[in-house]
């Protein structure tokens, strides 16, 4: 079934090749038909989206589909990707994880594009203390005269700008925080969290070590997959935030292992679409 006008607006061209990117992660073709159902869109879309994916070096095009050039386990897109992708969603998770924060306390918040969002609301705090590895944070939060920013330091990785090594680690071996918030790339019920990045997966690995509370932010398409860099057992959180879109069985999957899932609820009309691609998705 084809999107109404104001789905399809919200489906931006980076969202969709995004999502391309995410079905070939987990296996390694996939058919234009399979595509149109799965994103709601023409087959002319589609041709463009594989055409520019093909142009990046992501895929080869083949008669009626395309095969995927990537590793399943390392697909790291760009922090501008990742920032355009789920866009509706990170907004409406971060505005449900706002409340868990509470004024004086300190927190971590790590570099990912829905915690940058979350830090965006937390600009008129009072007596907040934000420790960060992201610079898109710290540039956030610099004008607030109520919230005291400290930065790791660190490598920048540009691709992600995030920071991390030594330094980094350095700086997080010497600190204890009421609370850590850290995004995820990848949230399997068995093997657990994992993410692209062997530097990122150590970061997150220590802030679950020097924070009394863990909270995880992770919007629909997080869950079901794995990547390269293990970094815990889902045990390992306290809070994981995440959207309507996704589906119960994760939710009730984390609730046994002792985790507290809150929900946000997205727009009527992005549900409806996360319905229908449930229903239409490529296992």
């Amino acid at each position: 079934m084809a999107l109404t006008g104001a789905e399809n607006a919200n489906m931006l061209a980076e969202e969709r090749r995004f999502r391309i990117r995410e079905i070939l992660s987990s296996q390694r073709t996939i058919t234009a038909s399979d595509l149109c159902a799965a994103l709601g869109v023409t087959a002319a879309t589609v041709r463009r989206d594989l055409a520019a994916l093909e142009q990046d070096g992501v895929l080869v095009r083949s008669h009626g589909g395309a095969v995927s050039r990537m590793s399943s386990t390392n697909f790291q897109p760009s922090y501008e990707t990742l920032s355009h992708s789920h866009s509706i969603e990170k907004r409406a998770i971060a505005r449900a994880a706002e409340h868990l924060v509470l004024d004086g306390e300190t927190v971590f918040l790590e570099g990912s594009t829905t915690v940058y969002e979350l830090a965006r609301g937390l600009s008129q705090r009072n007596r907040l203390t934000i420790v960060t590895n992201s610079p898109a944070i710290v540039c956030q939060l610099q004008r607030s005269s109520r919230v005291t920013v400290l930065c790791t330091g660190g490598d920048l990785q540009k691709d992600t700008f995030y920071l991390s090594g030594e330094w980094a680690q350095r700086a997080l071996s010497e600190i204890r925080l009421d609370k850590a918030i850290m995004g995820v790339s990848s949230i399997d019920l068995s093997y657990g969290i994992s993410t692209a990045n062997h530097a990122e997966a150590q970061i997150k690995k220590m802030i679950t070590r020097a924070a009394k509370t863990r909270i995880a932010l992770a919007d629909h398409s997080k869950f079901g997959t794995q990547s390269f860099a293990h970094v815990g057992p889902v045990s390992d959180l306290h809070v994981l935030v995440t959207d309507s879109g996704t589906d119960p069985k994760y939710i009730k999957g984390l609730s046994k292992a002792g985790v507290e899932v809150l929900v946000a609820e997205l727009p009527e009309s992005r549900t409806n679409y996360h319905k229908r691609t449930n229903k239409n998705k490529l296992s």
